[in-house]
């Protein structure tokens, strides 16, 4: 049996709730999650990685983490707009991937728009390396998102649900 055949019988158990050896009152959620707390991106450079981070999407150092990057092997975490951990910066020497491990940051409508505005001036390319413009915009019905990589080629995306806002700054 294959590893790939081992995790679905284990899902389908779990799924069935065929928990050996638990008692009924578990039967539910271990856990509730709050939310994705951070990602880890694998970067060659940490500090220039950061620098491009902070340029483009205004993500900064987390000083209470700070330490953490005292080890070579260690994170660079990068804080979002509510001062929360976003991302984990490893030294890697990792290339880029070929799967779609895509990694959206929520923007108000406004900073989307902002976002495509500056996309040019910030040399952003999307994973087939076309240059990201406001042509890229795409409408998904109930959100807008525009897909582009680092400089190693981890993908993101920038995504607002404010679709009315989004859609007038992009017809006028």
């Amino acid at each position: 049996m294959t590893l790939l055949d081992a995790n679905r019988a284990r899902l389908a158990d779990l799924t069935r709730g065929d928990r050996v050896g638990q008692s009924s009152e578990l039967k539910g959620p271990v856990v509730q999650v709050l939310r994705i707390d951070h990602v880890h991106v694998e970067v060659p450079d940490r500090d220039v990685a950061a620098d491009w981070f902070q340029t483009v999407l205004g993500l900064t150092r987390h000083a209470e983490f700070a330490h953490w990057a005292e080890d070579p092997m260690g994170p660079l975490i990068l804080a979002g707009g509510d001062g929360q951990p976003t991302l984990s910066l490893f030294a890697r020497d990792a290339g880029p991937s070929d799967r779609d491990a895509t990694i959206a940051f929520r923007v108000t409508g406004a900073d989307f728009i902002a976002f495509l505005d500056r996309a040019e001036g910030l040399r952003l390319h999307d994973r087939f390396d076309a240059p990201v413009s406001r042509a890229m915009a795409m409408d998904h019905g109930g959100s807008w998102s525009v897909y582009f990589v680092d400089p190693y080629g981890n993908r993101f995306e920038v995504t607002s649900y404010d679709v009315d806002i989004v859609a007038a700054a992009l017809a006028g």
